[in-house]
């Protein structure tokens, strides 16, 4: 009998440790709540090139970290409407903890609680955090970090820009346009102080786009300019537009081209 419960605990120990992802495997799903309490899924991303810093909000030398993937990894390719980042903190600490993490690091892209079951799905084992991995546009893992954060980040930003140039080549100009306007929702959303905007055209038209708060007054004129169709993108920084003084709350953005008009809210937290 003795045996026998060794043989099993190790199977199970075995299986445990062997349960995690590699190179050119599917990444495994996942959903979360952020830390803006809005519910969030791998899934949202498909067709996008996704980057993930698997972090402990407590955690020393993911603090000192924090800041190479906001500024190294996540702001190059923020405006890249085909990239999206997350952050996971998979040390399950509380709200509390990942918002003097966001603040202390200055990470602007999304953080997401509770994820600690991805850190084992990834990688086997709850203690490889402070992590970077990046899935591509087919939802295949394209890199997978054996490191801290701080000793892979060329191969990292190397691995975007490669799962990147693959969506843009495989794109020709003009393919696939709307039948009319479209207007993305603002990635991230909500944010502080920097988001991005994108639309695309079906046709050359005069475009404008603009900022209202919640009284109809008008914030901020981000286009207004005759454009050519195609996919468009737009970085609106509510500090720098608004000398700082703009309230945290929600926004509306407006797209007028020709004679359509979208119109799409977004939060500013401060």
């Amino acid at each position: 009998m003795k045996n026998l419960l060794l043989f099993l605990f190790a199977v199970l120990f075995s299986t445990s440790v062997m349960a995690q992802v590699n190179t050119g495997d599917e990444a495994p799903g996942f959903t979360y709540t952020s830390l803006e309490n809005e519910e969030v899924s791998l899934s949202d991303f498909d067709g996008k090139v996704v980057y993930i810093f698997f972090y402990g909000a407590g955690c020393p030398h993911c603090l000192d970290n924090g800041p190479i993937t906001e500024e190294d990894i996540y702001q190059p390719f923020m405006e890249n409407t085909n990239f999206v980042a997350l952050g996971l903190d998979t040390w399950n600490d509380p709200t509390s903890a990942n918002q003097n993490f966001r603040s202390e690091t200055g990470i602007t892209y999304t953080l997401l609680l509770n994820a600690r079951q991805s850190l084992i799905d990834y990688y086997g084992n709850a203690s490889a955090y402070d992590r970077s991995v990046v899935i591509s546009a087919d939802g295949t893992v394209a890199y997978k970090g054996t490191g801290f954060v701080d000793t892979d980040t060329d191969q990292v930003v190397a691995a975007i820009e490669s799962e990147l140039s693959k969506i843009s080549t495989s794109q020709e100009p003009g393919d696939d346009l709307p039948k009319g306007i479209t207007l993305a929702q603002n990635y991230p959303n909500p944010f502080n102080p920097s988001t991005t905007l994108s639309y695309t055209l079906n046709e050359a038209s005069q475009v404008s786009l603009k900022v209202y708060n919640m009284l109809g007054a008008e914030i901020a004129t981000l286009v207004n300019e005759r454009q050519p169709a195609g996919q468009k993108t737009v970085s609106w920084n509510a500090l720098t537009s608004s000398g700082g003084a703009l309230p945290s709350g929600m926004y509306i953005y407006q797209l007028k081209a020709g004679n359509q008009v979208l119109t799409k809210k977004m939060t500013l937290i401060k």
